[in-house]
Parts: C-alpha cells; structure tokens; sequence
C-alpha cells in the first residue's frame, strides 16, 4: 500500500485513475479513506483520484497530541505536491470538510475548486441555537458512543452502511476520538472565518447538504431539496460564488447512502471547475 512519511509519520494513501483535474477526497473525524470506495472507483474512469487515511486515523501514522485541522490540512497539500496533482478539486465530508477549506486557505495555488460535503458550523459564525433556560451544553462524555453514532449516521441508512460506519468510527482509540472532536470545535471557532473570508473569490465552492446541527441543535435531515439552514446561510454570506446541492432524506454519510447522487454532483462540478479554471488563463494566439 503506498504511504508518504511526514515527519516520522507515514501516511497510507491510494491513487488511482488519470485525468485532470485530479480529485482529493478527504474523509471525516474518526472514518477513513474507505467511506469514499463508491467515488473512487468510479471517478477514477474520468480522474485521477488521491484517497487517504488522515493522521491518526485508518492506516495511517499519528498520536492524538499531532491532529488539528491545520496540521491535517498540511498533510493534504504535501499529498498533492509530492503526488504532482496541483491544481485539483478538494473534497471534504463532514471534518474533512473543514480540513479541505483550511488546505485551499494555506495553498490556494493547489486548488482548482472545493467541495464541502455535509460539513456543518458547531460553534461561532451563524450556528442557529442557544441552550434553553440557562441548561449548559449537551456533553458528548455523557451519551454512549453507540448513541452518538446513531445520531450522527441518521434514520434512512440502510443496514449495510450503518454496520459500515459504526465499525470504521468505532476503530480509533478513544483519545483520537476526542482528539477530532476538540480539533473540529477548535477550528469552527477560531478559524472558520479567517478561512472563509480568505479563500479565492474566483474558487469554485459546492456545498452538498444532506443534514443541519450544531452544538445545541441535534443532527436533523433536509427533507426538502429548497430547504436551507443557518450553516448554508452563512456560507453563502462568506462565499458569493457558492453553488448548494440539498440531497433530501439522506443522512450524513450521503456518500454511502446515495453514491451515484453524489458521485455525479462531483463529477459535473469537476468538469465545470475544469472548464473555470482554463478561463483564467489567456489562450496563446
């Protein structure tokens, strides 16, 4: 299996396919590479397609003292320049998400576009709720793991995924457990909007939306394909060209649940963002 050593750290990754612009597809807090098995393989008909275990996660290298977004967002740009990828399309689901945004922020050079998928804003920014009655913050020690993932995959997964992702979250130690969650938290209140305000205002920006929470509001699904949320509003506040796809009755792991539907929304925006970026550039007479 091919892996790339950071700093004493080795990163197991998978490249696949040919074609520009290539596809990095980053996974969530406590999953890995393998959530995104139905994109890769597809795409990489059309693509060349970077899939990866984040540090600390999967096959991959790592103690919980060396995860942050920011670090895992280096990690994602020294793939792509190691790799020979720039520019291509970043993909990230849920705190992947965050890791794409903090990646394109760091290097913009090496993005061609960005594709947050089910990502979501905990904490700051437009993030909807307050606790009722002066309660304090639900606290996730409190609730079982078995619980919190339930929540987190939804009612409409089918057995297959459910059994799916419970086992891959279930994988990590539990201090890298709550190591992502600190550093999903960390990066929604001190650098969503430094990152936001920072991308590109030429960067080609999809949102796939599936669910809606936040830290005082419980996971819940879109069940409208015109539904918005306080999330979505405060991205199109930050990024004017945003375009926003809403796959309803779907729960967070959309790309497990609805492949085809979401393996197509990256392929067209791949093509599209493809076409945007050789526009920039003058064409020799």
């Amino acid at each position: 299996m091919p892996g790339l050593t950071l700093d004493g750290t080795r990163l197991d990754y998978t490249l696949s396919g040919q074609g520009k612009p290539a596809l990095v597809l980053i996974h969530g807090g406590c999953c890995a590479r393998s959530d995104w098995a139905a994109q890769a393989a597809d795409l990489a008909r059309e693509f060349a397609v970077l899939t990866f275990d984040l540090r600390g996660h999967g096959h991959s290298g790592g103690a919980e003292g060396e995860l942050s977004v920011a670090r895992w967002a280096a990690d994602v740009n020294t793939l792509i320049e190691a790799l020979d990828l720039s520019p291509v399309v970043i993909v990230g689901h849920s705190l992947g998400s965050r890791i794409a945004a903090e990646a394109v922020w760091q290097k913009p050079d090496n993005a061609a576009a960005l594709v947050l998928l089910d990502g979501s804003r905990t904490v700051g920014g437009r993030a909807a709720s307050t606790p009722s009655a002066g309660a304090p913050p639900p606290r996730h020690e409190d609730q079982s793991l078995a619980a919190i993932l339930d929540r987190t995959i939804g009612p409409y997964a089918d057995d297959a995924v459910r059994t799916q992702v419970i086992a891959t979250m279930s994988a990590p130690p539990e201090p890298v457990m709550w190591a992502a969650v600190r550093a999903l938290e960390d990066w929604d209140r001190d650098r969503a909007d430094i990152v936001l305000a920072g991308l590109p205002v030429d960067l080609p920006v999809l949102a796939i939306q599936s669910t809606y929470h936040d830290k005082f509001t419980p996971r819940r699904t879109f069940t409208q394909a015109d539904e918005t949320s306080p999330y979505l509003d405060g991205l199109r506040a930050a990024l004017p060209q945003l375009r926003v796809a809403v796959l309803p009755e779907t729960g967070h792991f959309s790309m497990m649940e609805r492949p085809e539907a979401v393996t197509a929304l990256i392929r067209d925006f791949a093509r599209a963002a493809s076409e945007e970026e050789s526009a920039r550039w003058p064409k020799s007479a």
